[in-house]
Parts: structure tokens; C-alpha cells; sequence
């Protein structure tokens, strides 16, 4: 199903959660391990590593989240967490788990644990060990095997560990994340329901919102509307925020990963808020732009409405076989004709072409530095994947700029996001825009003939938005 158009939103309509709530079953989590002892290779042992708990300050810790490959393989999720998958041949092969050891004591201070039993009888393991015998066990394990999977990452005391084993019994080593990460970039039935699930919860959010933004004019804060998100978050049954929210008013906008919250919204300024939560692991990532008393200025309305036609042509794009650069791509083209039209960048920036030739000029004539061009109004790509990760894993990596140019099949899910920021402390912007920053994003997933927008209940037409917040003032 391809969605290329914005929905109508009833201003009144109140997002309606399903009355299941998505799961992953233990079919699906036993055919993940399937699936991975499958691509080892014989007489090999893979380690995949869980989280740990991460000092906040003094003697406090953040919130425990697990690393989404252990949650990915078998859902388990507490901290200090070893999987370690051993395959001689396909019909020998077992799942082995270290886990932290029961203890009432310390279960009395900070709860409950599985300990070695809930390892096997819960979470698939063949075999289990408290993680005090890594080591120990990981040795002979090393031994046996000619082929070993591990990959370096934030668990620093596992890695020194593993190192130490490593290094006194050396074998061939490859990226534990080449398996687990190619698996996760096609989303099945259930992990779809899962992110549309978290985008639906998001949703309600950001309308709830746009509506206390609308009757508290004068007095509300990026902190209140903070609040306000996080609040439904929670309420609608989501664990955690997915990443940290942005709520930014005005030229705060301008500042893309701007995670203060803590300014006055200004009657007559656009507020951006980028916020979304995370259920059962699965992300969710929206991105609105509104005004603040609810009504779009002149400025403000040209701004919004060229980001929203550009965000509309590149969900149009995303269908099987597109990749996140030709997604990127269709974006770019609308924003440069519409700025350029706008008087915003010269004429002869209509064009890819046209616009490298003016920079060259530029750069021969030393004045590279005054001119405006599309890069320094919009910086950032239009899409990322989106999973078990906010931003998600990808085959080659996402730092790696191949990963752009995968073609996408059904089941993969990103983000589509272009946006304008125009500084208010940039001379080069026109003094019409100065101060105005615009993002609109939804999660897609590609389907066999299109994509399926999975937050698309959240208004995000100028008359949709307009209309929801002038009811809320009614109302209040």
C-alpha cells in the first residue's frame, strides 16, 4: 500500500490504540536463533553481548535497557548478559547463556532475577552459567572451535575479557554483527505491529500537545509540553522515550538535537518537537511543527508548506527497490525549486548542477562563506532505518555511507524527515524566515507495492493542525 498523501484527522478524533497489544511470540524468537546458528559456519562460536548498567552519578545508575541484539535473539532483559551460540555441526548446536547469579539479597534492593533456570526455561537456553564463569567456560568453548564471532562494543568488561581468551588462544574472528544485523533489517509481521504500536502511542502524544500548547498560550514551556509527551508515553503503556525529546521553540529549532526544553514558547513562534517512545523495544520517531497560538504566520506557512510537499514526494518514493540516498534525493529537488522560487536561493540553483557551479564560483572568488545554498538550510538526510534502534542497524553500518545506497526491500522500515532551518543569526537568510525551523517526519515501512506510513494519525497538514489546535481553545 503506498501512502503519499497527508490523512485527515478529525481536529476532535482521539488516536485509538489496538486492543491487543503486539508481542513477539516464542515462535518467532526460536526461529531467530534458527535462523542464526544457520549462517555460522561449523565448528564455530558466536558471542553476542548484553548491556550493563550504565552510573548515572555517585552510586545511581540510568535505567537499565538491554542491547537490542540480545533482545533481538531471545528477548532477554537483564543486565551483564552473555549469549554465546555453539555450533560444531547443524545437528549439534546449543545456546548457551551467562547470566547474573540469583540472590535474594540483592534481589530485595533492586529486584528480581532469572539466574540460570529463568535462562532455560524462559529465554531458549540449552545450557546456562552465572557470568562469573565466562571466562572459565568461554575458554573451552575457544578450544573447540576454529571459528569465532564476537564484535567489540559498549560492554567494556566483557571485551576485556574476551580479549585476554582471545589473545592466548587466537582463531579466525569475524563480526558477530554481520549475522545479527542483516537479520534485523527486514522487519516481520510482528516486530511491524510492534513499531506501529509505539507510533500510534507516540501519536496520541503529540496530539495531546498541540493542545495544551494551544490553551496555555502565554504560559506554556518546552519543559511543559515535555511533560505532556512523556506523560502519555507512559500512560499508553510505552516503557521509555526512544531517545531523548526535543521540544524547541522558536530559533531553538535551528538546533537539531536541542534537548534543553527549558525556554518559554513564544505567542508567534513555531514550535518543533521531535519525540516518540519505545515499546518493548521497538522505536517510534516523529517529528511536528506547529505555532505556538495555534495559527501559521505568512512566513511560517510558506516555510512549512514547501518542507510538507517535500516530505510527501519522498513517501511517494519510497517503494521496493528505492534506497535512503533516492529517497534523500527526491527531497532535495523539491526544497531547492521551492526555495529558489521563494527567493530564497538564486535562480541558478534550481538544478544539482546549477547550484555546484555557483559554489565553484564562489570558492574561485573567495566568497564561498556568503553564500546561501541548500546545505546550510538543510544539513541532515532525509531518512534513517528504524528498529530496535531509533537509528537503526544497517548491513554495511550506518556510519558507513554505502548503507544509503541499499535497495530497499518489504519489511524494511526508516524514517522520512526533511526539514528548513533558518537561523536567526545568519545574515545570508532573509529576515522573512530568520528564526524559523521546520522538520515533519514519519516512520514508513516498505511493503510489496509501496509503503505503509505508521504514524500517519498524527495531523500534519497546515489546515489539519490549525483546525485541532483552535478546538482545543474551544474546549478548554
Amino acid at each position: 500500500m503506498s501512502t503519499s498523501t497527508t490523512p485527515t484527522t478529525s481536529a476532535s478524533a482521539a488516536v485509538t490504540l489496538p486492543a491487543a497489544v503486539p508481542a513477539i511470540s516464542e515462535g518467532e524468537y526460536r526461529a531467530r536463533i534458527a535462523r542464526f546458528f544457520d549462517e555460522m559456519k561449523d565448528n564455530s562460536v558466536a558471542f553476542v553481548v548484553g548491556a550493563d548498567e550504565k552510573l548515572r552519578s555517585n552510586d545511581t545508575d540510568y535505567k537499565f535497557r538491554q542491547s537490542s541484539d540480545v533482545l533481538y535473539l531471545n528477548g532477554f532483559p537483564q543486565p551483564d548478559a552473555i549469549l554465546a551460540f555453539v555450533k560444531v555441526t547443524k545437528e549439534d548446536q546449543k545456546l548457551v547463556m551467562f547470566v547474573l547469579p540469583k540472590d535474594p539479597t540483592k534481589e530485595t534492593w533492586t529486584g528480581f532475577r532469572e539466574g540460570t533456570e529463568g535462562a532455560k526455561a524462559k529465554y531458549f537456553a540449552d545450557v546456562a552459567f552465572v557470568v562469573d564463569d565466562f571466562s572459565k567456560e568461554a575458554a573451552k568453548m575457544l578450544a573447540k572451535a576454529t571459528t569465532v564471532y564476537y564484535h567489540y562494543g559498549h560492554n567494556h568488561g566483557v571485551n576485556k575479557k574476551f580479549r585476554a581468551l582471545y589473545e592466548a588462544d587466537p582463531k579466525d574472528l569475524l563480526n558477530v554483527n554481520q549475522i545479527v544485523h542483516a537479520h534485523r533489517m527486514i522487519k516481520s509481521t510482528a516486530e511491524i505491529a510492534m513499531i506501529r504500536h509505539a507510533g500510534t502511542i507516540s501519536a496520541e502524544a503529540h496530539i495531546e500537545a498541540m493542545k495544551r500548547c494551544a490553551r496555555e498560550v502565554g504560559t506554556v514551556t518546552e519543559g511543559k509540553l515535555q511533560a505532556t509527551l512523556e506523560f502519555q508515553f507512559g500512560d499508553k503503556g510505552a516503557q521509555s522515550v526512544a531517545y531523548q525529546s526535543i521540544v524547541a521553540g522558536g530559533n531553538n529549532a535551528n538546533t537539531l538535537h536541542y534537548t534543553l526544553n527549558d525556554k518559554p514558547l513564544k505567542d508567534g513562534d513555531l514550535v518543533l518537537i521531535d519525540a516518540a517512545c519505545e515499546f518493548g523495544g521497538y522505536a517510534s520517531d516523529i517529528t511536528r511543527t506547529f505555532p505556538v497560538n495555534g495559527k501559521f504566520s505568512d512566513a511560517q506557512r510558506e516555510i512549512y508548506a514547501l518542507v510538507l510537499k517535500a516530505q510527501l514526494a519522498a513517501i511517494d518514493a519510497s517503494k521496493p527497490g528505492c534506497t535512503l540516498r533516492s529517497v534523500h534525493e527526491v527531497a532535495v529537488q523539491v526544497l531547492r525549486e521551492g526555495l529558489v522560487d521563494l527567493g530564497v536561493l538564486p535562480a541558478g540553483m534550481r538544478t544539482q548542477d546549477g547550484a555546484e557551479k555557483l559554489l565553484a564560483d564562489a570558492k574561485a572568488a573567495g566568497t564561498e562563506k556568503d553564500l546561501l545554498t541548500l546545505g546550510v538550510l538543510y544539513m541532515h538526510g532525509t531518512g534513517h532505518w528504524m528498529g530496535l534502534d531509533v537509528h537503526d542497524v544497517a548491513k554495511n553500518g550506518t556510519k558507513n555511507p554505502s548503507h544509503k545506497l541499499v535497495p530497499t526491500k518489504a519489511g524494511n522500515v526508516f524514517t522520512v524527515e526533511p526539514g528548513l532551518y533558518f537561523d536567526a543569526n545568519d545574515k545570508r537568510m532573509p529576515a522573512r524566515y530568520r528564526g524559523i525551523g521546520v522538520r515533519i517526519e514519519d516512520d514508513v515501512v516498505i511493503t510489496d507495492t509501496g509503503c505503509e506510513v505508521l504514524t500517519a494519525k498524527v495531523p500534519k497538514s497546515i489546515d489539519e493542525i490549525e483546525a485541532l489546535m483552535a478546538e482545543a481553545t474551544k474546549s478548554s
